[in-house]
């Protein structure tokens, strides 16, 4: 079974999601070393007003102990700050 941690990130301009796509570009990858993570996209809407980064994982416990630990919010302190409005959802994958 694969979960799904979709955050999707409202922004007011094309440069503000482009800012965000820049920062993702060149990530610390903390997340990549972490059990249970299979990998991540980072999606820009054509109009450039979101952008969703999406984590694929072996289960839902792996993502909550990745959030949960030292490691994310040392990778997520130069986000602060950053444009836009975030908003996550777990999913998990069922066909």
């Amino acid at each position: 079974m694969t979960w799904i941690a979709v955050n999707r990130i409202t922004v007011d301009s094309p440069k503000e999601a482009d800012q965000i796509v820049e920062a993702f570009r060149h990530r610390p990858k903390k997340v990549d070393l972490r059990p249970g993570f299979k990998g991540m996209e980072v999606w820009r809407e054509e109009a450039g007003s979101e952008v969703l980064v999406m984590t694929r994982w072996d289960r839902k416990e792996d993502f909550v102990a990745w959030v949960d630990s030292d490691a994310f919010r040392d990778a997520h302190k130069a986000a602060r700050g950053s444009p836009g409005d975030a908003h996550g959802v777990v999913y998990e994958v069922v066909v």
